[in-house]
């Protein structure tokens, strides 16, 4: 099982295949591999930010129904 990266981790990480796609000569396996890491790590940040704006903002709905974006307050729980 892979550890997963934290999003730092995981851009640093995909800075390292760019530059290894991009200037090194590859076999073409070696090359795909990258490509899907390189994915597979795109997809991960993608999903870490998306879980981390959705803990810091709160859908709430208004007596019309309509959807409001509330910026929750990070301090009030300290």
């Amino acid at each position: 099982m892979k550890k997963k990266l934290s999003l730092g981790e995981a851009l640093d990480r995909l800075e390292k295949i760019v530059e290894s796609l991009e200037g090194e000569e590859l076999e073409l396996e070696q090359a795909l591999g990258l490509f899907d890491e390189g994915m597979e790590l795109i997809r991960s940040a993608e999903r870490e930010l998306t879980e981390s704006e959705g803990r810091l903002k709160q859908v709430l709905l208004d007596r019309q129904g309509r959807q409001r974006h509330v910026d929750l307050d990070l301090q009030a729980g300290e």
